[in-house]
């Protein structure tokens, strides 16, 4: 085809699949084992966890499997962390290759979050399909809403990604807090006990955590017993997400040119 003339969303397809493959080979080009690792992070988690809860004596949902109920919080969390935390380094990444007018930074932000979807999508299908060989109970009750909500999750990592872009170009120890910050996220999210479980002034307070909606969410389009507490609803983490979409890509576009200076 005559890149001459070539449209916009020509030239950005192509550019977003360009990035999209050198960010695969970046990631696992240098080393065989990452690919590996990817598969044994949610394992060890898992594992783990399931261990420390049989020594407390049980699941805690009755006719869940405990780690499939796991599997179903950590993927979501993963994929939500990892697309937020890539997309905010993805500028000083591939900052050599804003020379070429072509590339914008929104286009990494696009293919690094495209490379997250689909490499946790993989991990989870290989996780479940592992499971159900094991004799566990899997699957999913609602697949379509499932995926829908893999979509929001996704598209809030993005939103939350770029402001924390623009956040850490201006003030570079923010990288250092905002990881950080993960961590006690990862616990108040509902990735590892269901929010049910928790007395009710916790429970009111934790339910403004979107993340923890989310995947509360994906757990009730997942099983058919699993019963979303008060305050859980779609609405919330649907609106939370278009505005932090919306935030996000205003912002960007508003300091694109500062995002690309030295």
């Amino acid at each position: 085809m005559n890149t001459v003339n070539r449209t916009p969303w020509q030239v950005q397809k192509s550019v977003v699949f360009a990035l999209f493959i050198r960010e695969l080979k970046t990631r696992f080009g240098s080393y065989k084992l990452s690919y590996v690792w990817m598969l044994v992070e949610p394992m060890v988690h898992m594992t783990v966890l399931s261990y420390i809860m049989s020594q407390f004596g049980g699941h805690p949902i009755s006719g869940i499997d405990f780690p499939v109920f796991l599997i179903t919080g950590l993927l979501p969390f993963f994929l939500f962390r990892n697309i937020s935390l890539h997309v905010m380094d993805g500028v000083d990444a591939n900052r050599a290759l804003f020379s070429f007018k072509q590339v914008k930074p929104i286009d990494t932000f696009i293919a690094r979050t495209l490379l997250e979807s689909f490499l946790t999508a993989i991990i989870l299908a290989l996780l479940l399909i592992g499971m159900k060989l094991l004799g566990f109970q899997v699957a999913i009750r609602d697949p379509f809403l499932y995926v829908s909500l893999y979509g929001v999750m996704i598209l809030m990592g993005l939103g939350l990604g770029m402001l924390f872009c623009v956040i850490a170009h201006y003030i570079n120890e923010a990288k250092i807090v905002i990881r950080i910050a993960f961590l006690p996220l990862y616990f108040m999210s509902g990735v590892i006990f269901p929010i049910s479980s928790l007395p009710p002034d916790y429970r009111a307070v934790l339910v403004w955590n979107p993340v923890l909606q989310g995947v509360e969410l994906m757990r009730a389009a997942f099983f058919d017993n699993y019963h979303p507490v008060t305050g859980i609803n779609h609405q919330y983490v649907i609106m939370f997400t278009l505005m932090v979409l919306f935030f996000g890509l205003a912002w960007y576009r508003r300091k694109r040119f500062a995002l690309l200076a030295s």
